[in-house]
């Protein structure tokens, strides 16, 4: 198979994005979501198509963030990364390693200023997301418990879709937890 053609999302998209978005991630968000990923400055949404069919395989969201964000205890700029997926069939071709650093490079175009922190929330059953993150450099954010256990961010996962929820599938079991461990990293790009 040819390389995959990755490009900014554009509003003709959108209706594809959302569906694939549908089948892989179990978070309903508003059809605002995805208009402010086209026209917020401080946003970047990549998609990636199969070159054979030009149809999207895999997409990924991020926006820039220059004020503190008390979560991740940085008082400079940083980078959260949104939504990121990749249909099955694609995946471990590097696909998601290659979407998650082109659209680091679109928010941080500055080569003179090092690149800013990344974050993301990963639901707690979701252990092939977590060590995707941590293969590229990002850590679970510590708890404030004696324990050392991660922070979990309760709830956050608040629209899991009925098919989330069935235990015949075990893709579904990645989303079974509401919850969501924070990661964070020096992302090279």
């Amino acid at each position: 198979m040819s390389d995959f053609i990755i490009r900014p999302l554009v509003a003709a998209d959108i209706d594809k994005i959302k569906k694939l978005h549908a089948r892989l991630v179990p978070v309903n968000y508003p059809p605002s979501f995805f208009l402010h990923l086209l026209i917020q400055d401080s946003h970047s949404s990549l998609i990636a198509l199969d070159p054979s069919t030009d149809e999207p395989v895999a997409w990924v969201s991020a926006s820039l963030h220059k004020s503190n964000n008390h979560l991740i205890g940085s008082l400079e700029p940083h980078i959260q990364l949104l939504t990121l997926g990749v249909l099955p069939e694609y995946q471990h071709r590097g696909l998601a390693k290659r979407l998650v650093w082109e659209v680091i490079a679109s928010l941080h175009d500055n080569p003179s200023v090092p690149v800013p922190p990344v974050y993301t929330h990963v639901c707690t059953t979701n252990t092939p997301a977590q060590a995707f993150y941590e293969s590229i450099g990002m850590r679970f954010l510590p708890g404030s418990n004696p324990s050392g256990a991660p922070y979990v961010a309760k709830n956050l996962y608040k629209y899991p879709p009925a098919w989330a929820r069935k235990a015949n599938h075990e893709e579904n079991k990645l989303f079974e937890s509401r919850d969501a461990y924070v990661l964070v990293g020096k992302v090279t790009v």
